[in-house]
């Protein structure tokens, strides 16, 4: 037997695979990519989820704002066209709010103000239980929003009392509240079916004043 015939016959021993360890850096630096992927994933999920919508929103105003309210009894806003506000609604789709809408009350509240707290579930009741009139409607507008104050998101203090009527969202700068007039809540703007202000109010008025209201605007 030759040496080249006894080289055959020898076995070859495998080398070991050496196992390969993974920094902990590159695994923490996956871990903080998956989290902030899922992070922002479910931030887009709640900005785009029904009735979710943005705590504040753009809005535009058509036709001339509304003078300062000082004087309920003397208002100068009194036979004036309301001005159309456009933006977003608190169920997140494009809501529009003018004098093409026929008779109706723009409730203006604040999720933080005591008094806009109280004034809403006698709204609401005054709602369920019929007392707004046939072709008369209430729509809403939520302004002076605030992150550090009560019932922020304001989406969901009106999901909580029940409010259900279309909601304009007003915008950082609450534009909405300063093209009515409106220096304090809760506001009240009644107008009739040309469009015109009849009528506004600040304060609490009551279920039973603000259904007087709509009775004396209804068609």
């Amino acid at each position: 037997m030759t040496r080249a015939d006894r080289s055959r016959r020898i076995t070859r021993r495998r080398q070991p695979v050496q196992s390969r360890r993974i920094s902990p850096l590159v695994i923490g630096g996956v871990a903080a990519v998956v989290i902030v992927a899922v992070v922002a994933a479910l931030v887009v999920a709640g900005s785009a989820g029904p009735g979710i919508a943005q705590p504040a929103a753009p809005v535009t105003v058509s036709g001339e704002p509304l003078p300062a309210l000082s004087d309920p009894a003397a208002d100068p806003a009194v036979g004036r066209p309301v001005p159309t506000l456009s933006g977003t609604g608190l169920d997140g789709r494009p809501i529009e709010i003018g004098a093409g809408d026929g008779p109706m009350a723009i409730v203006v509240l604040a999720h933080w103000c005591s008094h806009c707290q109280a004034e809403l579930p006698a709204i609401v009741r005054l709602i369920e239980q019929g007392g707004v009139p046939d072709g008369v409607s209430i729509v809403g507008l939520s302004t002076a929003i605030d992150a550090v104050r009560p019932n922020y998101p304001p989406s969901a203090w009106f999901e909580r009392e029940g409010w259900a009527q279309p909601t304009l969202i007003d915008d950082a700068s609450s534009r909405a509240l300063a093209a009515l007039g409106l220096g304090s809540f809760p506001g009240f703007v009644f107008v009739d079916g040309q469009g015109v202000v009849v009528q506004r109010l600040t304060g609490e008025i009551g279920a039973e004043r603000l259904g007087e209201l709509l009775e004396s605007i209804a068609p």
